[in-house]
């Protein structure tokens, strides 16, 4: 599954023939009937797949939900969106899934006719077990006979529970015997009673159990030794977890439970350790999972119970406990302790291998900025590798990238030196090899600020021609830098007159001043590139007003150089600098901003309309996420889901 193109690109639509069960806690099921598939979702979510019932793209479902203020949060979104497709409930246009045949079952019992006789029948049955205590096989007959009573037992409950799903009005598939299972017993797929109502799939978990529980009370009745290996497969079937079929219906309030896109995430952002984290909390929050484990409880002392009973050893008696309480404490504890740490060291591991990861490059730029400085000359191979991680000289021709190469010469200075001490155009155009550079402007206070970093692949030198309006800077190192350097006037020829002038502004001016804000710090380089070529400078005077309180908001600002001021009602709220932005929360939420924003001090933003924005950010699911968990943190509420009183952007 390429999730990247999936999510960008591919022609998605509804399947043709679907099901959907009644609403249960604020969960139902869809089924694709051909494909015998299912996909547990909120209306909310239903609502959004329902917008492929025409072939569209995934961006432009997103982009609608955003302007008619019904998206999911994104993370969610896009779960959604994958396990909707791997369901067969979303498809691929012109593709179809293989269909499965459903069984021609002929027979049918109303799951409402036999809840309550199964019910009595298994709480006969394990009554029965109670007073007539089960006992080991004392011999081989005695064994083989209780391994038959097993299958049977088992094999009537599958074929039982089969005949309950026909009768609430599912399908049942696959008949079969599983001869490498343990015990060997009939089979068949009952997967649509997800399809049923609760109280119908209540009944069906029971049958199992109940023929099972049956066995082991008639065999214990007529001779305990038959009894043991139907306990066994009751216990089995009881289980708490690892699939235990009772143990799942277990209800608790009416807190709603995680859809499918709410857990066993496939989409790569959700399955951090962070969003780990905030899953296992939101399960811990749940009630049904705490009725589960007083559950899990409650089935192991029974174990214990049946253990000592056929060891002989009255579990009711003091003497028991006494004796053997200590180890009963530990035997349950220990293994929930080691589970909980062994959980907690797997996730400490994962989280630390991400964090390293993300600084494993950065220490190793770090050597190579203040220790690494003094190798040999580049060669040509070398050089054009670096011409071509340059944004700007990336876009030259192969041979052009040769010659550039060649005429170039490699040129080192230490750290905190100014390259262009009285702010003139520097006669030198220079391609960062490694190190740090800061690019320095005027004030009209005379006073120097830092308007860009430049690092590894920028260009200094032309910024002149990238920024006419304000052509005077100062280049300062910040570590020992090494650069790949040649003269203006040949660096016009071989550069300059090969490229556009907004190619200039936007790499040599835009993109390294993107890089490095918050906003777009866990951006692909690709992307930083995308929002640099749709951006626009726009320059303001001291005064002008950038966005209106209760306007429609119509495009999202960066600042690019100086400060700019928040008020609200005419008071003011907050001075912001460069790197802040303002107004995506209004576009995002399709809502406009309760406070103004005005141009203070040398103000400049980059500014890109909404529409633009809204395009961008559907097509770019990274840049979709990092926006709304930035947004999120100012608003200091979830962007979305939106809610009443939500449409305001601060």
């Amino acid at each position: 599954m390429d999730i990247n193109l999936i999510l960008s690109a591919q022609t998605l639509t509804l399947a043709p023939r679907l099901r959907q069960s009644e609403l249960t806690n604020g969960l139902f099921v869809v089924k694709n009937e051909p494909a015998m598939s299912y996909l547990t979702v909120t209306p909310e979510q239903w609502f959004i797949l329902q917008q492929f019932e025409k072939p569209r793209m995934v961006p432009a479902v997103l982009g609608e939900a955003i302007r008619d203020r019904h998206c999911l949060p994104l993370a969610e979104f896009y779960e959604l969106i994958l396990k909707a497709i791997r369901a067969n409930i979303l498809l691929v246009a012109g593709a179809s899934p293989k269909p499965v045949e459903a069984y021609p079952w002929k027979w049918d019992v109303r799951p409402a006719v036999a809840g309550r006789p199964l019910m009595v029948l298994f709480c006969a049955g394990l009554l029965g077990a109670l007073a007539y205590a089960p006992r080991l096989p004392s011999s081989i007959l005695d064994g083989a006979v209780s391994a038959t009573l097993l299958v049977a037992a088992a094999s009537f409950g599958v074929f039982l529970r089969g005949c309950l799903v026909r009768g609430g009005g599912g399908e049942v598939y696959q008949p079969r015997w599983k001869w490498a299972a343990f015990p060997p017993h009939f089979s068949v797929a009952t997967d649509d009673e997800a399809m049923l109502p609760a109280q119908a799939r209540a009944t069906i978990a029971l049958a199992t159990p109940a023929c099972l529980a049956a066995a082991t009370g008639i065999a214990a009745w007529h001779k305990p030794d038959w009894a043991f290996f139907p306990l066994v497969g009751l216990i089995w079937t009881l289980r708490p977890a690892l699939g235990g079929r009772l143990a799942s219906m277990i209800r608790a309030g009416t807190a709603r439970g995680p859809s499918d896109a709410e857990h066993d995430y496939i989409f790569p952002p959700n399955r951090r350790p962070e969003a780990r984290l905030k899953l296992l909390l939101k399960a811990l929050s749940l009630s049904t999972s705490w009725a589960r484990v007083c559950y899990a409880i409650v089935w192991t002392f029974a174990v214990l119970y049946w253990v000592a009973w056929l060891r002989n050893v009255p579990p009711w008696r003091l003497a028991f406990w006494r004796d053997n309480g200590f180890r009963i404490v530990a035997g349950v504890g220990l293994p929930l302790v080691a589970l909980g740490a062994g959980y907690a060291a797997w996730e400490g591991f994962l989280w630390a291998r991400e964090r390293g990861r993300a600084r494993r490059n950065t220490i190793r730029l770090w050597k190579t900025r203040w220790f690494g400085g003094r190798g040999d000359e580049l060669d040509e191979a070398a050089r054009v590798k670096i011409l071509s991680s340059s944004p700007l000289l990336s876009m030259l021709k192969p041979i052009e990238r040769l010659e550039l190469a060649q005429a170039m010469t490699v040129m080192r200075h230490g750290p905190w030196m100014s390259l262009s001490p009285d702010g003139s155009i520097t006669t030198h155009v220079s391609v960062i090899v490694s190190g740090k550079i800061s690019l320095r402007r005027e004030t009209q206070g005379n006073r120097s600020v830092q308007v860009q970093v430049l690092s590894e692949g920028d260009i200094i030198g032309l910024h002149d021609l990238a920024d006419p309006k304000f052509p005077h800077y100062r280049l300062r190192t910040l570590t020992p830098v090494k650069l790949l350097t040649l003269g203006r006037i040949a660096a016009e020829r071989l550069i300059v007159d090969r490229v556009s002038q907004a190619a200039l502004t936007d790499t040599l001016l835009k993109l390294p001043f993107l890089r490095r804000i918050s906003l777009c710090q866990n951006w692909h380089l690709q992307a930083i590139g995308r929002f640099a070529r749709l951006s626009s400078i726009a320059n303001y005077t001291p005064g002008d007003t950038i966005l209106s309180e209760g306007r429609t908001v119509e495009e999202f600002f960066v600042i690019f150089q100086g400060e700019a001021r928040v008020s609200r009602h005419g008071s003011p709220l907050a001075t912001i600098g460069a790197g802040e932005f303002f107004g995506e929360i209004g576009l995002m939420q399709n809502s406009s901003p309760n406070a103004s924003v005005s141009a203070f001090n040398g103000t400049r933003c980059l500014s890109i309309p909404r529409t633009e924005l809204l395009r961008f950010v559907t097509h770019n699911y990274t840049v979709a996420l990092e926006l709304e968990r930035v947004s999120s943190q100012r608003l200091g509420r979830p962007l979305f889901p939106l809610k009443v009183g939500d449409f305001r952007s601060y």
